[in-house]
């Protein structure tokens, strides 16, 4: 099912078994060799940043990093394009983000200049789309295109998350104070989900490989919501025995990380189906 990072002890392992039925394999690299990471399936790469700040590019079957550049905080977050050719990385309310390209065989990085820096991503075109401080509690949203022209899309009441459409341009983008979540095509906003479907202080969107479905993940409660993005089926709600972390893309169409295993279970939604499955995967055994 791909692999995934592991905050529980600084590692990245492999997710084993189907939706349902999976444990995690063993590290691999030991505990504190690197302090932040992130895997994009669809590329089969990995990206980390060491205690010291370097980040790493990883490129399976190959296990030997390569060092992009230095100089970043170990506390960093990462962001793969949907297809992973490209890469955000940002750290909480810095001034700047990483654009990392040419994924995975040849790397490049440029810093992006942006001001408290609340979100980032980036498109399989390397368009990066930034979620930035805009005074009393707003968050203003900035698409910079590949020439660096820069356009503000939306002003939002509070961060919801922001993520793009494989193979695509356009965006989705949530509202965590009006309990939103919009899809936009150059630059025309549609709502797509209120409040009145489940939407309770969301977090985090992400969209299915093949662009049929959107799920948001809620601060507020643990309800996970599926929305048709093709309109044919209304928004639908699943609840999360967790408290959801993240939305974190593994392998398959529409299959995504909730909470990571540590010593308790881990939780992903299968939102591919009739209907979308809220599964545990089994805590982290002593010793791996």
């Amino acid at each position: 099912m791909g692999l995934i990072w592991n905050p529980a002890d600084s590692t990245l392992r492999s997710l084993v078994g189907v939706p349902g039925s999976s444990q995690l394999g063993p590290a691999l690299f030991p505990a504190g060799t690197y302090a932040a990471g992130a895997f994009s399936s669809p590329a089969q790469t990995a990206l980390l940043i060491d205690p010291k700040g370097n980040l790493q590019v990883m490129a399976l079957p190959s296990t030997q990093p390569q060092t992009v550049t230095g100089n970043l905080s170990p506390t960093s977050v990462i962001a793969f394009a949907p297809r992973g050719q490209y890469a955000v990385v940002f750290t909480p309310g810095a001034t700047s983000v990483l654009m990392v390209g040419g994924l995975p065989q040849a790397p490049t990085a440029n810093a992006v200049t942006a001001a408290a820096v609340q979100g980032a991503a980036i498109s399989d075109a390397g368009t990066l789309l930034l979620a930035t401080s805009a005074g009393s509690g707003s968050v203003a949203i900035t698409a910079i295109g590949a020439d660096g022209t820069r356009s503000t899309l939306a002003t939002l009441g509070g961060f919801g998350g922001i993520s793009f459409i494989a193979g695509s341009e356009d965006s989705l983008i949530a509202d965590s104070a009006a309990n939103t979540l919009a899809r936009y095509h150059n630059g025309v906003a549609a709502t797509l989900a209120t409040h009145a479907n489940g939407l309770n202080q969301p977090f985090a969107v992400a969209a299915s490989m093949d662009g049929h479905w959107a799920v948001t993940a809620d601060q507020a409660d643990a309800v996970v919501l599926r929305i048709d993005l093709t309109g044919a089926t209304s928004p639908a709600q699943s609840a999360c025995a967790c408290t959801p972390t993240q939305l974190s893309a593994l392998s398959g169409n529409a299959v995504f990380e909730l909470a990571a295993p540590a010593a308790t279970p881990g939780w992903i939604i299968e939102a591919d189906g009739p209907t979308s499955r809220v599964l545990f995967i089994p805590p982290a055994r002593g010793g791996q």
